[in-house]
């Protein structure tokens, strides 16, 4: 069984997200910080394969890991249908750039409020390279619900589907997020034999 993974993050609060995961499952997860840039797509899938493959690559050219150890990338997408699935993959680069906070001004004359989350986490070791997703389904509130951090800013603005409160109100540990992060799930059950303790 795998003891240890590591995940190429700069962000603490992805780390925060899926920590409580591993641990249940007796694995070590362990944050490394490589800078790789980010391919131009609107699927997750595509954006977390590239870089999976090329945060390896450094990793391994930095003596950060070996070729027989597991690393994964996790990218999500925040898609709002009203804006044909804007801002997508580039959630990060709208939230840096415009302001997350902007999200309802775009929406002022929308009906429909529906948007998701949708996950891909990508798992490299030696040749071997898997993606996973996961999809949260829901919708954008008219204004802001609780606080969101600065690691997750979009949790303030997405209600999900049969909710009345927003993922910013919810603990990191409730079934919301466990379904937003379904993707490690999956990919710790299925890919590497691990079931929660």
């Amino acid at each position: 069984m795998v003891e240890e993974v590591f995940f190429a993050t700069g962000n603490k609060g992805k780390i925060k997200e899926m920590r409580p995961f591993f641990e249940d499952r007796e694995i070590e997860l362990r944050q490394i910080d490589v800078d790789v840039p980010e391919i131009d797509a609107m699927d997750v899938e595509r954006v977390a394969e590239r870089k999976v493959r090329d945060s390896f690559e450094k990793a391994l050219s930095q003596d950060l890991v070996d070729e027989d150890d597991l690393l994964i990338v996790e990218d999500t997408g925040f898609y709002v249908e009203a804006l044909n699935g804007f801002p997508g993959p580039e959630a990060a680069f709208f939230s840096r750039t415009v302001g997350v906070d902007r999200l309802p001004a775009l929406m002022n004359s929308v009906d429909d409020r529906s948007a998701y989350f949708k996950t891909a986490i990508a798992a490299k070791k030696q040749n071997q390279l898997k993606v996973f997703t996961g999809k949260l389904e829901g919708k954008v509130p008219e204004k802001p619900q609780g606080d969101s951090h600065d690691h997750l800013p979009y949790n303030s603005y997405f209600i999900p589907d049969g909710r009345e409160s927003s993922l910013a109100e919810k603990s990191m540990h409730s079934d919301e997020n466990f379904h937003r992060t379904e993707a490690a799930i999956s990919f710790l059950e299925n890919y590497i034999g691990a079931s929660p303790r």
